[in-house]
């Protein structure tokens, strides 16, 4: 991801990438002009930073709010909104909107989870499992499907999608091509682009709602990264982001 880089002397750049204290993103984003900035946002640094404090979160809601107020603590001059609703007909809305003068990024969430309990800075977490990984595989999928349309006729928005999860089936599998969501699979190292749909033998009941094939304009690398680990069963979080390119 392309961010702005420091050089000796230049008290006006930073890397975001690999940071290791936010007290300095803090001092730099009130000192430096935030204009034309927030597009090369590292959303995958401020995940990690954040995952010091909260290695795991009760639902999508309380990812979304968390990653939010993280946002508005490192970048205090860009204006936030959640669930904002797209244009008409659609009922969708986008998970969070990032605004920044004339420019805007959209970023779409997903929290997958496996069932794990665990108490963290006196705070209990009772994670219930999700299943159905094939429908939200394909879930995931059409969240870039419409930031793609987001971005059409935007030149100067961006977009990106944000899964974070402790099931292993969405970075190990399905590898296969006989089961009936193979062409929407997420795991790591594969790519995918241009039209994805339900295999010919998947139910109706699979597909109830999600009958669309999917099609893709950018081509995507599924590449996870770990977020954060608990010593127990389905402890370890990773993380897939996927920046999406204008159709």
């Amino acid at each position: 991801m392309i961010c702005p880089q420091i050089g000796v002397g230049d008290h006006n750049a930073f890397c975001i990438s690999g940071f290791g204290s936010q007290s300095l993103i803090l001092l730099w984003a009130r000192k430096t002009n935030l204009s034309g900035l927030f597009m090369n946002i590292d959303i995958p640094s401020l995940l990690i930073d954040l995952a010091a404090r909260r290695p795991v979160f009760h639902s999508e809601a309380d990812l979304q709010h968390e990653l939010a107020w993280h946002l508005r603590e490192v970048f205090p001059g860009v204006r936030l909104r959640l669930e904002y609703p797209l244009a008409r007909p659609s009922n969708a809305a986008i998970d969070i909107l990032i605004r920044n003068g004339g420019e805007e990024m959209a970023l779409e969430l997903k929290y997958l989870c496996q069932r794990i309990e665990h108490e963290f800075d006196g705070e209990q977490f009772a994670l219930k499992p999700q299943g159905a990984q094939d429908i939200r595989r394909y879930d995931v999928l059409k969240d870039v499907w419409r930031m793609e349309r987001f971005l059409a006729g935007r030149p100067t928005a961006s977009a990106a999608v944000l899964v974070l999860t402790n099931d292993p089936a969405y970075w190990r599998g399905p590898r296969g091509e006989s089961t009936c969501d193979a062409a929407f699979a997420l795991r790591e190292g594969r790519s995918v682009t241009g039209l994805l749909d339900w295999s010919q033998h998947t139910g109706a009941g699979t597909m109830r709602g999600r009958e669309a094939a999917i099609d893709l304009k950018g081509e995507y690398a599924m590449r996870w990264a770990d977020y954060s680990r608990i010593d127990r069963l389905f402890g370890e979080f990773r993380f897939l982001y996927l920046p999406v390119a204008c159709p």
